[in-house]
C-alpha cells in the first residue's frame, strides 16, 4: 500500500521525460529504473525520489516562478494538497525551488516534496514522497540531493 501511494504521488507530472539527468542518491535510498523517469530511487520504508526532464515550450514566459506557481495551484486546488513549506536551492543548472505538501490518505498523513529547476527549454521536476512518519526525517537530505542535479 505504501508503495502504491508513493508511486501515485510520483505520477502527478504526467508527460514522459525528454532528457537524461540525475541527482546524487540520498543516503538510505537505492537507484531503481522506472519507465518514464530519468532517475528514481526508493528507500526500505517505501519512500520514493524521482526526476523527470519536461519540455519548456515557452522558455520566455515559462520561468521558475511561473512553473512553481502553476505546480502549487495544481496540487492545492485540483489535488487537495496543502502547501506546508517552501524554499530555494541552487543546482549546477541554476536556481531551484521546492515545495513540501501534505495530504491525508485513508487517515494517514503523507508528504509530497516537489523541486523545480528551469533552464531554457528544460524543466527539471524532482519529486519525493511517503508516509509522514517515515518520510519527514528524509526531507532535508532530499532537498540537499535536489541541489546536486546533473
Amino acid at each position: 500500500m505504501k508503495t502504491t501511494i508513493a508511486m501515485c504521488l510520483a505520477a502527478i507530472v504526467l508527460a514522459s521525460g525528454c532528457g537524461t539527468a540525475g541527482i546524487t542518491t540520498p543516503d538510505g535510498y537505492a537507484k531503481k529504473q522506472h519507465w518514464g523517469y530519468d532517475y528514481m530511487a526508493v528507500s526500505t520504508d517505501a519512500n520514493v525520489v524521482s526526476l523527470r526532464v519536461q519540455p519548456n515550450e515557452d522558455d520566455e514566459k515559462g520561468t521558475l516562478d511561473f512553473w512553481t506557481e502553476a505546480a502549487r495551484k495544481h496540487l492545492t486546488l485540483s489535488r487537495g494538497y496543502t502547501a506546508r513549506e517552501e524554499g530555494a536551492f541552487t543546482s549546477p543548472h541554476g536556481p531551484g525551488r521546492y515545495i513540501l505538501f501534505t495530504r491525508d490518505h485513508k487517515g494517514i498523513e503523507h508528504l509530497y516534496l516537489m523541486g523545480l529547476v528551469v533552464k531554457g527549454e528544460d524543466i527539471f521536476v524532482m519529486e519525493a514522497g511517503g508516509e509522514k512518519a517515515l518520510f519527514e526525517p528524509d526531507v532535508p537530505k532530499i532537498v540537499k540531493a535536489f541541489a546536486t542535479l546533473e
